[in-house]
């Protein structure tokens, strides 16, 4: 019989916080564009209200593209990991790592990120670090149902690490005429940086932590789309992803696992949906699509205007706002939904214990 497996930590990180239409002066200033461009961009970055982003590279000199050592993802992960460490008991230790992202700064490749941050926590693991690359915004979830697999074989803890970089990417075009230039300012105009971890436990080691959210069912799908892309070491994201993303979400993934489950929408009461912009998760509203609540949305919707997209960790982030500040009681249910470039989709069904 496969054990029980239960989230029983959550932690986020960030780099430098900006006010949002101040990254759009400096990536679209008119010394580097012009006028009409910048007075473009800025009136944009406003609609899209956003208050904040966490940025990693260094704004006061882009073009260039440097990132403080502060911001390197293996001290990202490493100090998140060691904040869970410090909270388990002194004979008990993480047995598994798995890192997920798409955009990194980190160029140092081999060995790889993940078995340089197993390193610089000190992890003494019982399975090789796994490292889940492009996979989109579903990234953690793909490390979730790893570390879930591998729990369900032991009484051990495991930890997963889903960051995002999105500004080492970033390469504004300034040509009107450009076929790309929408999809290139729509994706400079909401993306942001940060990472979140999670701390899984099953058996004797899930029963010593008093706060802890079982995971029910995991389900995982593909299907393929190129709304969302990348071009020449440009990221952009194109027309219409609300039109076709919260539906198949819905479809390919949330129904089904409800279904199965015994469960209706309504019987959700916390829901950590990406964030890929208000419009869209505003999508999952709509009776066509999932018919949420207001108040189902409302923490996702509200981490997107404090941070923009994170990509990866993004619905990370919001669990760590149910989990550590939410009303869910014993007995509640909740769900983690990821969707992203590929396309790549994932959900999470969880209870309160």
């Amino acid at each position: 019989m496969k054990k029980d497996v239960f989230i029983v930590g959550v932690k986020s990180v960030f780099p430098k916080i900006y006010d949002s239409v101040d990254v759009i002066n400096k990536l679209y200033s008119e010394k580097l564009s012009s006028a009409k461009v910048n007075k473009f961009a800025t009136r944009l970055g406003s609609n899209v209200q956003i208050k904040n982003r966490a940025i990693s590279i260094d704004l006061e000199q882009f073009p260039q593209m440097i990132v403080p050592d502060e911001h390197s993802p293996v001290l990202w992960a490493s100090n998140v990991i060691k904040s869970f460490s410090d909270s388990i008991r002194d004979e008990s230790q993480i047995e598994f790592l798995s890192v997920s992202y798409n955009a990194s700064s980190h160029a140092v490749t081999l060995p790889n990120l993940t078995c340089q941050i197993a390193n610089e926590a000190a992890l003494d693991l019982a399975y090789p670090p796994e490292e889940i690359v492009n996979y989109g915004c579903t990234s953690g979830i793909f490390s979730i149902q790893s570390a879930v697999d591998f729990c369900q074989k032991n009484d051990s803890l495991a930890t997963i690490f889903a960051f995002e970089q999105t500004s080492w990417t970033f390469k504004p075009l300034y040509d009107e005429a450009n076929v790309n230039f929408r999809a290139s300012l729509r994706t400079h105009a909401i993306f942001g940086d940060g990472g979140a971890g999670l701390l899984l436990a099953s058996g004797e080691e899930a029963e010593l932590f008093d706060k802890k959210l079982k995971i029910i069912d995991i389900k995982l799908d593909y299907q393929y789309g190129d709304v969302i892309k990348m071009e020449e070491g440009a990221f952009f994201t194109g027309d219409g992803v609300k039109d076709v993303m919260p539906k198949l979400v819905s479809e390919n993934i949330i129904k089904p696992i409800l279904q199965r489950n015994g469960l209706k929408v309504e019987d959700v009461n916390e829901w950590s949906l990406h964030q890929g912009g208000l419009p869209v998760v505003e999508s999952f509203t709509n009776p066509e699509i999932l018919g949420l609540t207001k108040e189902q949305v409302a923490v996702s919707k509200k981490m997107f205007i404090e941070y923009g997209n994170v990509s990866t960790p993004s619905n990370f982030i919001v669990l760590e706002q149910h989990l550590n500040h939410g009303k869910g009681k014993i007995g509640d249910y909740g769900m983690i939904v990821g969707f992203g470039a590929g396309y790549y989709f994932g959900a999470v069904l969880y209870q309160h214990c």
